[in-house]
């Protein structure tokens, strides 16, 4: 009688730890398909920080489980990428999304964002490529004293819609510093500095420029003539034979308007220092009359060109 309630007691525990073992199993199973779910929309909800803690979680419930242990990689390889970015280390950013999308039965979202992500930095790559291009440009002409052309090649990086965004940041500080630099330079020599606001407003000038410029030459045909013998009426029959057989331009040929650049006069410090500029290049400025030389500035300032490029337009 003893060995048979033995026998009960022993049978009655077993199905009671079995039974504890399988509702221990089934809650494990349960709480690791929660956590797989969640992670899972956390990632279609760019939640990676949850959805990192839903994955790790499912890895603590069903110990060495590879499929909770590869969204979680996963999803901290794509992460990594993403801050890798931020930061802008493009080559780092890429070895990680191109990790991501290697990944075999992960998410198939992050392996479709990620070469997304992929496109993205290649053309931001070849755009920052193109852009410190222009920028060496730049600071080699600020470097040889071409403090316009130098401006002029800013200006048209600072017209490129993109260039302001945060993956070109370096870049585009480093070429608000230069042009900053090149209108003290530019001040300094002409006392007065150049207005440029990401190029609007020194296009527009050189666009008034241009447009004030082709006006006066339109009607400089007409009233050249009369314009030339009230200038030299108070000069000798001589000079005025001189000043008529002139084939240069000068105070007696022109009209107010010729004389100024962007609507403002040209001062003889500016002309001064033009002469200078000039000279330095190797050109014989003193053989330039004063209207000359207010010609060149003309020319540089609708051309978006340095005086000496414009000398050696105008005076070839």
């Amino acid at each position: 009688m003893k060995k048979w309630m033995w026998v009960l007691v022993a049978a009655v525990i077993a199905i009671g730890v079995g039974g504890y073992t399988y509702s221990k199993h089934r809650e494990q199973t349960n709480a690791y398909t929660t956590a797989m779910r969640y992670g899972k929309l956390a990632i279609q909800d760019k939640n990676y920080s949850q959805a990192e803690s839903f994955f790790s979680r499912a890895t603590r419930t069903k110990a060495n489980d590879p499929v909770a242990q590869r969204y979680l990689t996963q999803t901290q390889t794509y992460v990594d990428g993403a801050n890798a970015i931020k930061e802008r280390q493009f080559s780092q950013a890429k070895t990680s999304f191109t990790t991501v999308t290697k990944t075999k039965n992960g998410s198939d979202v992050l392996v479709k964002r990620a070469k997304t992500e992929l496109k993205l930095i290649k053309r931001v790559v070849k755009k920052r490529a193109t852009y410190q291009k222009e920028y060496k440009k730049a600071l080699e002409l600020n470097q040889t004293n071409e403090f316009t052309d130098s401006n002029g090649v800013l200006t048209v990086l600072f017209q490129s819609k993109t260039f302001s965004e945060s993956y070109y940041k370096d870049i585009y500080k480093a070429a608000k510093a230069l042009r900053k630099q090149n209108n003290a330079a530019l001040k300094s020599l002409t006392s007065s500095t150049p207005v440029v606001n990401n190029g609007s407003s020194q296009s527009s000038s050189s666009s008034e420029s241009s447009s004030s410029t082709a006006a006066s030459a339109s009607s400089s045909s007409s009233t050249a003539t009369s314009k030339a013998d009230s200038s030299t009426s108070g000069l000798t029959s001589s000079e005025k034979k001189a000043a008529n057989n002139y084939s240069g331009s000068n105070e007696y040929t022109v009209t107010n308007s010729q004389q100024q650049v962007n609507g403002s006069s040209v001062t003889s410090n500016q002309i001064k220092a033009t002469r200078s500029e000039l000279k330095e290049a190797g050109i014989d400025a003193d053989a330039l009359s004063d209207q000359d030389v207010r010609t060149v500035l003309q020319t540089a300032a609708s051309d978006h060109i340095s005086p000496v490029q414009a000398a050696k337009k105008l005076f070839k």
